[in-house]
């Protein structure tokens, strides 16, 4: 179907490994790009697709991953940039390092990754990159890092859109939202519901209860966003963020105050 190859990052679990089986199936060329390479290539035998080696935090990394790419499939059709980090804290306990390790995989990588990819792709003038972000436009207790690095993302795409478009190169991103149980991302949810002191089912209960589709999303869900973003449907789409989040529109679980004060008496983790 296509000519060159699409790059997944953090393609060997989770919602990039639904999008690097979406798009191998879909008959795209795909290389399934993660640190792991253990789990990258069993992924990728399991879903026919091909694998690199590739740490997005690491600059040298995404420069010889993303050529060899492009030099073994004749090219880059497109960019999926998945892979990324997530923890749970609030703003008085976080630490500078903890918050520059999520910019660093989450915005700096995306950034290494789209920049990459660009200047390959200006030179085809030709080539589709679809960043993963998140649901925008609200606050969301102990995610302030993450959804800053994921605004970050956001902004490039924005930005990018507009500088590739002579080049026919489309730039848009997909806002996920809340991929919980049975499909091992439901962990950080886990560690939320601990932080704010309630059980996991009632825990979930409130979570559901905020997504007017009543169910959590599935990595199949964005993988099915991402498809059509990559397929000429969209070829008139660029510079757009799409929610998958059924209809969520904001998470209102504050924390307790007396958790806020204890919090911020103790400060940053070192």
């Amino acid at each position: 179907m296509s000519s060159g190859a699409t790059i997944v990052t953090g393609g060997a679990g989770g919602i990039g490994r639904a999008i690097a089986a979406r798009l191998c199936k879909d008959g795209y060329r795909v290389v399934i790009a993660d640190r792991d390479g253990a789990a990258a290539e069993a992924v990728a035998k399991a879903t026919g697709c091909d694998f690199e080696v590739v740490d997005i935090g690491d600059e040298a990394s995404v420069i010889a991953g993303v050529k060899a790419v492009a030099g073994r499939h004749g090219g880059l059709f497109g960019l999926v940039n998945n892979a990324g980090v997530h923890m749970q804290a609030l703003v008085v306990e976080t630490a500078i390092d903890d918050w520059d390790r999520i910019f660093r995989i989450n915005s700096r990588g995306t950034f290494l990754m789209c920049r990459e990819a660009a200047r390959i792709m200006a030179t085809q003038q030709a080539g589709q990159i679809v960043n993963i972000a998140t649901k925008l436009g609200f606050g969301n207790p102990f995610s302030s890092a993450y959804i800053a690095s994921k605004n970050a993302i956001w902004g490039l795409t924005q930005c990018l859109a507009i500088e590739m478009a002579s080049s026919g190169v489309r730039v848009n991103a997909v806002a996920p939202g809340h991929v919980g149980p049975g499909t091992g991302m439901e962990a950080l949810f886990r560690q939320k519901a601990e932080k704010l002191g309630k059980r996991w089912e009632d825990f979930e209960a409130d979570v559901v209860a905020t997504i007017p589709l009543h169910r959590w999303c599935k990595p199949e869900d964005v993988a099915g966003a991402v498809a059509w973003l990559m397929g000429p449907d969209a070829s008139f789409v660029t510079g757009e963020l799409i929610n998958v989040t059924g209809g969520f529109q904001a998470y209102a679980a504050p924390p307790a105050a007396d958790a806020v004060r204890e919090a911020g008496l103790r400060g940053p983790s070192k």
